[in-house]
């Protein structure tokens, strides 16, 4: 009367017979396949390929920020050459392109004859000698191999100075030797001459020294037949400002008293030495050495 349910049995006869067995046997052999020693060695190295890939990668963009990291650097300081002498300043070392000025009539601060405005000039471009007394640390006189005189107050130290400071003294110096009959120097004069041949020479050896390499072409001007140097030449520069700002940072406000002290003759300065010129006497605030005036 009823029809009879089918047989849940009925719902995988496509499971039985050959096909089933076939299709048992091809994934069993797949799977025996991908767990053979060849195919998971095919895998491991597949991946050991990747892991490669990404290493090297890795490496490759570190490698490239590092070289442009260095090359900015190089753009605005120097780096480090062989043989090059040390000194606590490099930190300060910034290097521009500057434009230097080779006009012979054209009127400056600097040059000229003798007046309120050249005086000025200098004496605010020298003034930066009064922080030109510098303190620095016993490890950066080992590092330079240098020896100096020690600072007898609670920071220590050694006293030193930069050498451009020497050599902007002694263009000072020449430029009021040659306007004399201004510029009184009470010395003798063999004791001026002596001071005078010391200051070209320094300045031959310093020039010789940084051998400035930049290019000076030349033109052609009316009414003169012969190539004519071209009136200004870039060069590579370090930032004055920034070099007189380390000094001042590192500088020694007040030398008089105990803090220098010759180790058989006292005290340097007491504040009443005569000026090295004039015989005056004067504080150490306007007392200059023989190695400034």
């Amino acid at each position: 009367m009823f029809s009879q349910k089918p047989s849940k049995k009925r719902s995988n006869d496509f499971m039985d017979g050959p096909d089933a067995e076939s299709l048992l046997s091809d994934q069993l052999q797949e799977k025996l396949i991908l767990d053979s020693p060849y195919e998971r060695s095919k895998r491991n190295g597949r991946l050991n390929i990747l892991l490669h890939i990404a290493i090297i990668s890795f490496y490759g963009i570190i490698a490239i920020l590092l070289l442009l990291w260095a090359a900015k650097l190089r753009g605005t300081k120097c780096a480090c050459e062989i043989g090059a002498v040390y000194s606590p300043a490099k930190t300060a070392v910034e290097y521009q392109k500057q434009i230097i000025n080779h006009k012979v009539f054209e009127e400056s601060n600097f040059k000229g004859m003798p007046r309120p405005e050249v005086d000025d000039a200098w004496e605010n471009l020298l003034q930066s000698l009064q922080d030109n007394d510098i303190r620095v640390q016993k490890q950066d006189l080992e590092k330079a191999n240098l020896k100096s005189v020690p600072l007898n107050d609670e920071k220590g130290g050694y006293f030193v100075t930069l050498d451009v400071y020497h050599t902007l003294h002694c263009v000072n110096h020449i430029r009021k030797s040659y306007y004399s009959d201004y510029y009184h120097n009470p010395n003798p004069v063999a004791q001026q001459r002596e001071h005078f041949d010391h200051c070209i020479d320094l300045l031959r050896q310093t020039l010789m020294c940084h051998g400035d390499i930049s290019l000076h072409p030349f033109e052609w001007i009316d009414e003169y037949r012969f190539p004519w140097p071209t009136e200004q030449t870039e060069h590579q520069c370090r930032n004055w400002d920034k070099l007189v700002a380390w000094s001042k940072e590192h500088s020694i406000p007040n030398l008089e008293g105990p803090i220098l002290t010759h180790p058989t003759l006292g005290i340097s300065w007491r504040g009443d030495e005569p000026d090295w010129a004039t015989g005056v006497a004067t504080s150490r605030s306007s007392f200059t050495s023989p190695f400034r005036k």
